[in-house]
């Protein structure tokens, strides 16, 4: 069971969140909370496996927030789950340590998808949100262009990540198995020397790799 910790300092999205979260077999709320200052001080005792966070938040905010659970918990994932576009939140969001980040008008279904998404590994982001982070990485001139070693196969996936594609849309899409997509993701990881989505995103569109 994935234990989910949510801070929303609107009470009925908030109850909302946890009422959905607890819909799925997959996913237990262990503690939901208005300000990140509660979460802070209770996170030792809940243990949770993720974090969604909003970004607007009384007290400290949510990139503030995320950058400290980070620091002192690094094995806790974090979804931001915004109504923010705004291309400087999400970058900051992600340079805090967001393994995630995904707007609050996403369909509840996929939602709850995105976050089994992210325990098992992935990085979930919206197409529209994954473009603005592909605008905010510049090409920058190389005097040497690394080689990767990259597989076709692996090519083939990376450029369905750069397009926003998830494990299951990539599966449909080349005919695998969600799990072999996994070990294939894992692996361009590996070879890009990078840990997240949004990362492996900026390495491929910067150096051309699709």
């Amino acid at each position: 069971m994935v234990k989910i910790a949510i801070v929303e300092d609107i009470k009925n999205i908030r109850e909302g969140l946890s009422y959905l979260v607890s819909s799925s077999k997959e996913l237990h709320v262990v503690g939901a909370f208005e300000r990140a200052e509660d979460l802070l001080a209770n996170i030792e005792s809940i243990s949770p496996h993720i974090v969604l966070m909003d970004i607007q938040l009384p007290g400290i905010d949510g990139i503030e927030a995320t950058k400290q659970i980070k620091e002192l918990y690094p094995k806790i994932e974090i979804m931001m789950l915004t109504v923010f576009e705004d291309e400087e939140k999400i970058f900051n969001s992600i340079k805090a340590g967001a393994t995630g980040y995904v707007l609050k008008d996403t369909p509840k279904t996929l939602l709850v998808h995105e976050i089994i998404e992210l325990s098992h590994g992935g990085s979930p982001m919206t197409p529209r949100i994954a473009r603005k982070v592909l605008a905010e990485f510049k090409p920058e001139i190389q005097i040497e262009k690394t080689e990767y070693h990259l597989s076709q196969r692996e090519k083939e996936i990376l450029k369905l990540i750069v397009s926003g594609g998830t494990y299951q849309s990539i599966a449909e899409e080349i005919d695998i198995s969600p799990h072999t997509v996994r070990k294939h993701i894992q692996n361009i990881y590996q070879k890009l020397q990078v840990t997240s989505k949004a990362e492996a995103v900026g390495k491929a569109i910067q150096e051309k790799l699709v």
